[in-house]
């Protein structure tokens, strides 16, 4: 049976140093004074050992934020021909100005077509909010990119107020 070599735990390397250091101070050179040094317990090596790892999360959790909400006011580009990135940039040049929009996270998405255009749609949790077929022209894709704001701003609006009037306590969402 082969065994597996784990590192020693932070508590018995330091009292194991605290011992090497033990030893050193005890046999002092001719020139040294004695210094006599309380040895550590391993109790108290563990306690300030959880004490330091207590510290550690509390400082990471400071560091990163981890108690406040995730990100949310993106907008992710998932288009592809220049057409769908001049909407892209338009839409969220829009979505910066809008209170709404701006605290909403958002997907573009775009499927060319050599045919018929682009077809670009806006998305939030896989839910489409508005769907479109743009035309060739680039001129034309700014008011594509307006009327797209203004649907999703009013669909996000309708479906807080909706949200707002079915709460009910006593039933939890998928019994609505």
């Amino acid at each position: 049976m082969a065994f597996l070599h784990k590192k020693p735990p932070l508590a018995i390397l330091l009292l194991a140093l605290g011992s090497l250091a033990l030893a050193e101070t005890q046999a002092p050179g001719p020139n040294l004074p004695t210094v006599q040094e309380e040895p550590t317990t391993p109790q108290s090596s563990i306690e300030e050992e959880r004490l330091e790892e207590g510290q550690a999360g509390e400082e990471l959790s400071r560091q990163f934020r981890l108690g406040e909400p995730g990100l949310s006011g993106v907008i992710v580009d998932r288009t592809i021909t220049m057409m769908g990135k001049t909407f892209y940039r338009r839409f969220s040049q829009l979505s910066v100005e809008s209170h709404i929009l701006s605290s909403t996270t958002l997907s573009v998405h775009e499927r060319p077509d050599a045919r018929w255009g682009s077809q670009v749609w806006v998305s939030e949790n896989n839910r489409i909010l508005f769907q479109a077929t743009l035309p060739p022209r680039l001129s034309d894709i700014d008011r594509y990119a307006e009327a797209a704001s203004e649907q999703v701003e009013q669909l996000l609006v309708q479906r807080s107020i909706m949200q707002a009037l079915e709460s009910d306590p006593d039933l939890a969402d998928d019994e609505i």
